[in-house]
């Protein structure tokens, strides 16, 4: 994804606010870059530590150097990277920054940067540990943080970041310039909630990464499941136990199917409201379970509330059942 033409293009301000400060030698110790989901709030984080670090950025990262190349495998040991989406951010991690930062820079540089992504999905004592380290800011340390929902996130921590917030582009437009691309609708309209720029949509497809393998498993299991609350409910209950429990084991794959379910509910209000549905391809589904479901803003509130859970330490097992259990409660 080419991040600077999605920020001049999408995000003018965020751009010249980074690029003034750049010019200016007047960056920030700490950014908490937020958005709601599906904005590339981790893409940028990265990139503009990538920039900060970039051999000849013009005038930001020129992602051809050897050090913008580094940045992009992951393999630069003054960058650290604590992803809050596959994993809870624990007080360890960020332990790891403060002892690993509390030595000389290995680089020549000697700027240290760490990205937390999805700081919402962290520990009260990491949280603890992490302003403590904010409150304390020592030269050449950057921190990156990323979050799609501030109202999780300690006023304590905003208030010592500058705030760059993401606008979002409106899903028809993402969608149409995924399908612009090459991409079928039918993935362009799902993928356009987890990814709200139609280049970042195609690269994920083109890249068929085990994120993307992981997706289009919740995606087929999702549609498998509606299709018999659809035709059989008794089949939908016995799908789950036999076929979707055992796949589930992480809070990362869990949250995704959780998402995938919450925008065909989300849908399904939509048709039931006479507004219209993002998930076009899906029409003939929705149209069924319409009229299987019952009270299906219930049923995504519901969804909602167990996805807030995934980080307490429940059973997949159970919240699955719960789920289905939740769906064919209706007609």
């Amino acid at each position: 994804m080419q991040i600077e033409n999605y920020l001049k293009k999408h995000q003018p301000v965020i751009y010249k606010t980074f690029v003034r400060s750049l010019e200016n030698d007047r960056l920030s110790h700490a950014y908490l870059i937020s958005g709601n989901p599906g904005t590339p709030v981790f893409e940028v984080a990265k990139f503009l530590a990538k920039t900060i670090l970039c051999d000849d950025p013009s005038p930001l990262a020129c992602d051809n150097c050897i050090t913008c190349l580094r940045v992009d495998d992951e393999n630069y040991p003054d960058l650290k990277i604590f992803n809050g989406e596959k994993s809870m951010i624990k007080k360890g991690d960020i332990a790891s920054i403060e002892q690993s930062f509390d030595k000389e820079a290995l680089e020549a540089k000697g700027i240290r940067i760490y990205i937390l992504h999805l700081i919402e999905n962290m520990n009260e004592e990491a949280t603890n540990s992490l302003l403590k380290f904010l409150e304390e800011p020592l030269p050449n340390i950057y921190a990156f943080l990323t979050t799609n929902n501030t109202n999780n996130v300690l006023p304590t921590i905003i208030s010592r970041c500058q705030g760059f917030t993401l606008k979002s582009v409106s899903r028809d437009e993402v969608i149409t310039g995924a399908i612009n691309l090459g991409v079928e609708q039918e993935e362009a309209e799902l993928l356009s909630f987890f990814y709200n720029d139609e280049n970042l949509i195609n690269e994920v497809i083109q890249n068929n990464n085990d994120d993307y393998q992981i997706y289009k498993k919740a995606k087929q299991n999702v549609i498998n499941l509606l299709n018999l609350v659809c035709d059989d409910k008794r089949e939908a209950i016995f799908y789950t136990q036999k076929d979707i429990i055992p796949q589930y084991k992480s809070a990362y794959e869990l949250r995704l199917y959780i998402d995938i379910l919450s925008q065909f509910l989300t849908d399904i209000i939509n048709y039931s409201s006479d507004n219209e549905i993002v998930l076009k391809c899906q029409h003939d589904l929705l149209v069924k379970l319409a009229s299987k479901i019952d009270r299906p803003s219930d049923v995504l509130i519901e969804l909602l509330k167990m996805k807030s859970q995934i980080n307490i330490n429940i059973n997949p097992g159970l919240m699955l059942d719960h789920i289905t259990l939740f769906l064919i409660g209706g007609k």
